[in-house]
């Protein structure tokens, strides 16, 4: 694999999984993270199985919950994804841009680290 399919295969896993987010469609989690997955912002949550519970939870209280990806990088192991987090509708949304750090192991996201940005109404 060149590197530059290696960067395009880590930043579809990327997109998959904040896509799974704004989806619902839990099942995506074993497909993209590693079974030692962890996010350091919750955690709590280890693993595909602790993911899709988490998701299914979160998504029942905030049905409106939006992840908007606008760049992955990449260097060797670790990508680095910056977008948007949005809650709510309308005049009441809040938006918050957030820097995710993945790391890559074994062809799939295996850690996570999450920076805040800002926040906006």
């Amino acid at each position: 694999m060149t590197t530059e399919q290696h960067t395009s295969a880590e930043r579809q896993l990327v997109l998959r999984y904040f896509e799974m987010w704004n989806t619902g469609d839990s099942t995506v989690a074993g497909e993209v993270l590693h079974p030692e997955w962890r996010d350091h912002a919750h955690p709590e949550i280890t693993g595909p199985d602790d993911v899709r519970r988490a998701m299914d939870h979160v998504r029942a209280a905030q049905p409106d919950l939006r992840f908007d990806i606008s760049a992955v990088l990449s260097e060797g192991e670790l990508l680095a994804a910056v977008g948007e987090v949005s809650r709510g509708a309308g005049s009441a949304a809040t938006v918050s841009e957030l820097i995710w750090l993945i790391r890559v192991r074994g062809g799939l996201l295996a850690e996570m680290w999450t920076y805040r940005r800002d926040e906006r109404t």
